[in-house]
């Protein structure tokens, strides 16, 4: 499993200390030293105080190296020492895994969230199958990110991903496990993906007969329903199926007259299918709402040039690269303009322009073979 948030973690090193021990000094059945010794983590407070209150010969103890060596295990995934310590932890003691997860439950309880999150990593190197672990690493993840990362959007962002790849990846295990379904649903919703949402919570309300979260997910379904309409809605237009989007985002018009995103997609699936008058009165709307919105702006400028009411279609395009700034697209829209009503001196203008910033369009260089061809002919 590669861990997105180990960036976020790694310094964490710093709260650990280093010590190079003989194979005297490690005496444990089943594992055999490297002839070098070994190089083991020790928590720098555990062994400061350990140097302050214990006797020489016990400062160091190996319950202390297995917590050294789960801690940097959970904060630096790769270490170059990794397989060695696996091996180690094992020998130590053959329920290490019971005892990690029993020290991260307990961090968690003590709010120590972070302790409890680098341990919980630090077990899915030993053991990436046990769905329960997995189900306790994501949950944990997720409690922290909404209890302390959210005047941090983006590493909120992250470790939210992260444990939405958990709960992924039980069903990818275990396809019944329920409240995996549930914790989805909410990661998705929250990331505004509503039919993800959605298809998640049915499934859970089909595994689980819990009273309670049944009765909470029945009402997140009911409040995103209309979301999850205008999502399917609006991809279906950019799909270029505009009569099957339209369909649905009429549907949701009367409730959500002043939504300016759901009025966009209303004139787009017009001007697809080529009703550029119901498009334009869409899109006036729009602007009503949100007077300077670039897309509507430049949309309008197609649905005029479209009906060849060509000087209210430059009016449009210009005011798109006003308030946008120069954008090959729109000057090449502008030229064809030009080009409609034989202004071809302003049209080789703004093609130049547009292949400057673009080169590579293929409609632009189209364009600019169609102008080229009509300035021979007018010589």
């Amino acid at each position: 499993m590669k861990f997105l948030i180990e960036p976020y973690i790694h310094k964490r090193t710093e709260d650990l200390s280093f010590v190079q021990l003989s194979s005297e000094a490690i005496q444990v059945k089943d594992y055999v030293v490297p002839d070098e010794g070994l190089f083991v983590p020790l928590l720098t407070t555990e062994l400061a105080n350990n140097i302050k209150t214990k006797e020489e010969d016990k400062v160091i103890t190996a319950n202390g190296i297995v917590r050294g060596m789960v801690y940097l295990l959970g904060v630096d995934s790769d270490f170059k020492y990794r397989d060695e310590y696996i091996k180690f932890l094992y020998a130590v003691n053959s329920d290490i895994e019971d005892y990690i997860n029993f020290e991260a439950i307990k961090f968690a309880d003590e709010g120590k969230m972070i302790e409890s999150i680098i341990f919980l990593k630090a077990l899915l190197l030993l053991n990436d199958k046990n769905i329960y672990y997995i189900f306790n690493y994501g949950l944990t993840l997720l409690k922290y990110s909404s209890e302390h990362l959210n005047n941090k959007p983006k590493v909120q962002s992250v470790f939210k991903k992260e444990s939405t790849i958990c709960f992924e990846t039980i069903l990818d295990i275990d396809e019944n496990f329920s409240l995996a379904y549930y914790h989805l649903g909410f990661l998705y919703s929250d990331n505004k993906q509503f039919n993800k949402a959605k298809l998640y919570w049915e499934r859970y309300l089909k595994l689980d007969t819990n009273v309670d979260l049944s009765n909470e997910v029945n009402q997140m379904l009911l409040e995103i329903e209309d979301q999850a309409k205008y999502e399917r809605g609006y991809e279906a237009v950019l799909s270029g199926r505009p009569q099957e989007g339209l369909t649905l985002l009429l549907e949701l018009e009367e409730r959500y007259s002043n939504w300016w995103n759901l009025l966009f997609f209303i004139g787009l699936a017009y001007r697809q299918l080529l009703k550029y008058e119901d498009a334009i009165g869409y899109f006036d709307k729009v602007l009503q709402l949100e007077e300077n919105q670039l897309d509507t702006i430049a949309e309008l400028g197609l649905c005029y040039g479209s009906i060849g009411y060509h000087s209210q279609s430059i009016e449009y395009f210009e005011r798109a690269l006003h308030i946008g700034g120069q954008n090959s697209e729109i000057l090449c829209n502008l030229a064809m303009v030009h080009m409609e009503i034989g202004n071809l001196a302003k049209a080789k203008e703004y093609l130049d322009t547009s292949l400057a910033l673009n080169n590579e369009d293929e409609i632009t260089k189209a364009c600019s073979e169609q102008l080229n061809a009509l300035l021979k002919n007018n010589r």
